[in-house]
């Protein structure tokens, strides 16, 4: 029952952030502590054999790498010219597939009683790539040249994803062996996630107006394709259903804030909506395909 009630929070919350956003538009500043709590969370489901596990097994976590510098940077070029968007468009979602992994991604695997450590894992892999191989893929896909701010993306990566969760492995070892509240924890992600999406739904309102037939399907056709062939292509090469559904998640969930930062840095305003509009269906499809991937 967790994620049809966490889909009914998240579609509570995003109805409220397109008809009263006027009390989310100020939360904003609250997204990264959020993200940083939820992480916390999901530290405390872990244990450190979770991740000594995982580095045994380099090749899962170099083979994601290479799955999420293809699968989504090509579907994106492929389906924005299939559809003939508006050229802005178009840098718009090559910047989504060539960016990394999103911490979204961790949630939704724990969500999806996926294999969280090997989620954590392959996130902090792709953003340590993504310094060399977004601005080198963004490059030969459309001929223009971005620069990633490097540093910012270590700091986030350290702040809202593995200290939260090094804290959270702490706290369960030493100080709450029996953590009660454990059962609560998929309930608060579930808020937390709602109210982060109902402010990104906030902040981008104006921009919806804007939003095309031809935008709107590439943009879910890029996020469930990259499910989909993340999966298939996990499952390919010997990795169990679990870590499947886990590579699957994370493939398809992309860091589309550092797709939009770029894309108004370096383009235009317009070209940062394929990415605002990313990261609102990329948390409702993947809702939605945890109710799926608990089953599994």
């Amino acid at each position: 029952m967790e994620p049809i009630l966490t889909l009914l929070i998240v579609l509570v919350f995003s109805f409220l952030g397109i008809y009263a956003g006027d009390l989310f538009v100020n939360l904003k500043p609250a997204i990264v502590p959020m993200l940083a709590f939820v992480m916390l969370f999901m530290g405390l489901a872990l244990k450190p054999q979770d991740f000594t596990r995982i580095l045994k097994k380099p090749f899962s976590i170099a083979y994601a790498g290479v799955l999420q510098y293809s699968i989504m940077p090509l579907l994106g070029y492929s389906i924005a010219n299939a559809l003939k968007v508006d050229v802005n468009f178009l840098y718009g979602a090559v910047l989504v597939g060539t960016a990394p992994g999103g911490t979204a991604s961790n949630l939704i695997t724990y969500l999806s009683r996926g294999d969280v450590a090997y989620s954590v894992s392959m996130t902090t892999f792709s953003t340590l790539l993504s310094p060399i191989l977004t601005p080198l893929l963004t490059y030969m896909l459309i001929g223009k040249k971005v620069e990633v701010p490097l540093w910012d993306m270590v700091r986030d990566l350290l702040l809202i994803i593995l200290m939260p969760v090094v804290f959270g492995l702490f706290l369960r070892r030493f100080l709450l062996k029996s953590f009660f509240l454990e059962r609560f924890i998929p309930y608060l992600v579930a808020v937390f996630i709602g109210v982060i999406i109902a402010i990104v739904l906030a902040l981008n309102a104006g921009r919806l107006k804007d939003v095309g037939f031809s935008l709107l399907v590439l943009v879910i056709l890029h996020n469930l394709l990259g499910f989909f062939l993340g999966y298939v292509l996990g499952l390919f090469v010997g990795l169990d259903r679990r870590m499947a559904k886990t590579l699957s998640i994370e493939v398809g969930m992309q860091n589309s804030g550092l797709a939009v930062v770029l894309a108004v840095k370096y383009f235009s305003p317009l070209s940062a909506l394929p990415g605002a509009l990313f990261s609102l269906f990329q948390n409702l499809n993947g809702l939605l395909l945890s109710l799926i991937y608990r089953r599994i």
